[in-house]
């Protein structure tokens, strides 16, 4: 069992806020950290007519951090920042900086000089809004265990004429081959027109489970979903095969490389976020941008979304064999 909890426990629904803005200027607490500028708009538009500021977007971390810890802790982490908020300059930190804030945790990677940045506590959270860090990119990774897989992300990204619908039928598909091989999943949106798909792997000893297996297990299950349906989906991204399609982006589970971390906010505009759903939630109807930084807090508190991502923990292998099997059917 990996030290990723849940997503909806009671404990972490009954925190306190430890947030307070002073009367007149200055800066703001959220739980413990001040915020500088706190009424600096990161977000033009929450998708309410309001801006989202330096405030509200550490407020919001405060309330889903309970939620997203379990999912950032023991991973390397890139932030996307953007100092001059939505419209200004974007850039990936990886590596810490001079002045970082000691809330955050670092972890030395074979091959990398500098210590990756993680988020290993809530509170550090707070610091990413000080340094206006809109999204939040964690390895996919066991924790403490970067060499290791810990889940697989299947991201899809339909072409801009593919209906969000077809991109439903698409997730519910990688889901029912997963199940036939063993493996549990469990869906989000990235907070776009895309979904992910993610699969939690359980670490057994005798099993040498490395990226390169990962990564090969779910470029095979993609290229046979594309095999099967070549006009809905494809692998290979091509801007002329591209209309109408797909694209299964298996690339995601690779060493090094992130997914956004669920909760985490969008650079883009309305502030949506990547929600975690059920899969009763993923039918006809379904609008992504219906989850966002004002929105998410509340509907997350009364979800039952991942509750039980731990026990889904399943390891790899058996699939594999499955996967095997049946290709050469």
């Amino acid at each position: 069992m990996t030290t990723i909890g849940t997503l909806g426990e009671k404990s972490a629904r009954a925190r306190p806020s430890r947030s307070r803005k002073p009367a007149t200027g200055g800066d703001a607490l959220v739980m413990g950290v001040a915020i500088s500028k706190p009424d600096k708009a990161l977000w033009p538009d929450g998708g309410d007519g309001r801006p989202i500021t330096k405030l509200d977007l550490a407020r919001y971390y405060e309330a889903v951090g309970p939620y997203m810890i379990r999912h950032l802790k023991g991973r390397p982490c890139s932030i996307i920042r953007a100092p001059d908020g939505l419209g200004g300059q974007h850039f990936f930190q990886r590596h810490p900086m001079p002045g970082s804030s000691n809330l955050f945790a670092t972890t030395k990677v074979a091959g990398i000089a500098e210590p990756y940045l993680q988020i290993d506590r809530v509170e550090a959270l707070a610091a990413v809004a000080q340094m206006a860090g809109l999204e939040l990119h964690p390895w996919n990774c066991q924790p403490g265990q970067p060499e290791v897989p810990g889940r697989l992300v299947f991201d899809l990204d339909p072409a801009p004429d593919v209906g969000f619908a077809t991109v439903i039928e698409g997730v519910r598909e990688i889901h029912d081959r997963l199940k036939a091989l063993g493996l549990i999943s469990f869906c989000k949106t990235t907070g776009g027109k895309g979904l992910h798909v993610v699969t939690p792997l359980a670490q057994v000893k005798k099993e040498q489970l490395d990226w390169s297996v990962a990564k090969a297990f779910a470029r095979e299950l993609c290229m046979q979903m594309a095999a099967d349906n070549p006009n809905r989906y494809l692998v290979n991204m091509t801007k002329k095969a591209r209309p109408g399609k797909i694209y299964l982006d298996y690339l995601r589970n690779d060493r090094m490389a992130t997914a956004v971390a669920p909760l985490s906010p969008r650079a883009r505009d309305g502030a949506p976020v990547s929600m975690p759903l059920q899969w009763t939630q993923m039918r006809s109807g379904l609008d992504p941008m219906r989850f966002r930084i004002r929105t998410a807090p509340g509907l997350i508190a009364k979800s039952a979304a991942w509750q039980d991502y731990c026990e889904a923990e399943r390891p790899l292998g058996p699939a594999i064999k499955r996967l095997n099997k049946a290709k050469a059917a």
